[in-house]
């Protein structure tokens, strides 16, 4: 097939034309289209026109919408989960609980329309304003661009495309280039559901090409999800606008007296591992009190061996392949440094290059200075280290850079409170994996975790500027 770009709603064909394989078989799955310059130059020149004709949107037409796409996916839900799990390796057990995460996220957004509130505040705090009100109400901050990863190719995308609706913002989407076949479809179904197509480009891009957006005045909003390195660059190019960004961490668990120890271990010993550990709050770092140890390890060890790795569109796999070859050498490379550094392998991986495919992996004495001691592992990896102290472990949690979510198992509500109120991260998760997300939530980190909030109601309010009438 040929995926062109989609262009202020057009569909626009390009002479920079690359193969698209999936990640598992290596088959050529699509051919698809790269911007140009000039490509980049159409957009940003439609997007007053975009942004009026998205503000001037009624809330029964964005409403009725929002209705429409949820009617969409929930017929079309089977056949976007295929493609996401040929395009990007996820699992299709996985692939299909995104699908119905997005059901939920439209269904909020679309909700949401319908209950959208103001304020009216008093206005005669003095006698000089006697008889005056202050009315408030939201407006759209304009344009956005959206830049999403490849790991959730439908729900991440969902989750910067519905609030743009609810708010009544034009957006401009520059999918993952290693899977963006999903939002493509999603595009689609906009278009076929109301959405002004001046108001609508989705487009991949080299950086440099995407770079011009990102500097690009014209937008007022970049949402971007992704890797810290790029982000942190993108805020400091990004000209007069808001920018949120979701950059992911170095997730962790502490297990201090869980309900359940062998319940607890086969949780985080999924969160460690599914979709091959590309999940940006996929447990990496798991703390245990030393008398708990033993026991743990030997049901996190079951655990473990009970994960089917394989061709993701098999009914039963946990995970499969890493998404491209520069990931693979990027993981392969931080094992051996962590191996020579002297960390012990709990659990050893094997490893299968034709396929990209990492077994999972659990260490302990990682060198301190090694990549996995410090970054974002982004594979199916973890670390289990022991510690004498609850308060000694919430004090090592933060000491990672990152801080997006944690979990904590225990059965003391004085324990919950003290790391409720200590761990410095954006959530924290009550007998779980910090791998779950509920898409109600606001969600988003801190430190170098990222800026703004992602939820569709928080998201929205991000996109959204207070205007007021006083009269």
């Amino acid at each position: 097939m040929f995926q062109p770009l989609l262009l202020v709603g057009r569909w626009t064909p390009s002479s920079d034309i690359r193969p698209l394989y999936a990640p598992y078989s290596g088959e050529e799955i699509a051919q698809v289209a790269y911007a140009s310059a000039d490509h980049i130059e159409v957009v940003i020149e439609s997007l007053p026109a975009g942004q009026r004709a998205a503000a001037a949107l009624p809330t029964h037409k964005r409403y009725a919408i929002l209705e429409a796409l949820v009617r969409w996916l929930a017929q079309e839900g089977e056949a976007i989960a295929r493609l996401i799990a040929t395009e990007a390796a996820k699992p299709l057990r996985y692939a299909r609980a995104e699908v119905q995460r997005g059901l939920v996220t439209l269904s909020i957004g679309r909700d949401l329309v319908r209950t959208l509130e103001g304020e009216i505040l008093p206005g005669d705090l003095s006698p000089s304003t006697d008889g005056r009100w202050v009315l408030v109400h939201r407006v759209p901050a304009g344009p956005v661009l959206a830049i999403t990863p490849f790991n959730f190719p439908l729900n991440l995308v969902l989750h910067k495309v519905v609030p743009a609706i609810v708010a009544g913002c034009a957006i401009t989407l520059k999918p993952a280039p290693q899977a963006p076949l999903t939002a493509y479809r999603l595009a689609e179904a906009m278009l076929a559901a109301g959405w002004p197509p001046e108001a609508l480009s989705v487009l991949l891009a080299d950086p440099p090409l995407a770079e011009t957006l990102v500097r690009s005045p014209q937008y007022r909003i970049l949402s971007f999800t992704g890797s810290a390195a790029v982000g942190w660059h993108l805020q400091s190019i990004a000209a007069r606008k808001k920018v949120l960004l979701e950059l992911g961490g170095s997730a962790a668990v502490v297990v201090h007296d869980p309900p359940s120890l062998e319940a607890a271990a086969a949780a985080i010993a999924e969160a460690a591992y599914l979709y091959a550990g590309q999940v940006c709050i996929s447990v990496q770092r798991i703390f245990v009190p030393e008398p708990l140890y033993e026991g743990f390890l030997a049901a996190y060890r079951q655990a473990v061996s009970q994960l089917k790795v394989g061709d993701p569109l098999a009914e039963d796999t946990h995970l499969s392949s890493l998404i491209e070859e520069k990931s693979f050498s990027r993981v392969q490379s931080w094992l051996t440094e962590a191996r020579l550094g002297g960390a012990q392998e709990l659990i050893a991986p094997t490893i299968a290059p034709e396929k990209r495919v990492v077994t999972p992996v659990l260490m302990a004495d990682l060198p301190t200075g090694s990549h996995l001691a410090q970054e974002e592992a982004f594979a199916p990896f973890a670390e289990l280290r022991t510690y004498g102290t609850f308060d000694e472990a919430l004090q090592v949690v933060n000491a990672s850079p990152y801080g997006l979510q944690a979990g904590v198992y225990t059965q003391s509500e004085a324990l919950l409170k003290k790391a409720y109120l200590t761990l410095e991260v954006g959530g924290v998760v009550h007998n779980a994996p910090p791998t779950l997300r509920l898409d109600t939530m606001p969600y988003g980190g801190v430190k170098g975790s990222g800026l703004g909030r992602e939820g569709v109601k928080y998201a929205y309010l991000e996109y959204t500027e207070p205007k007021t009438l006083l009269w």
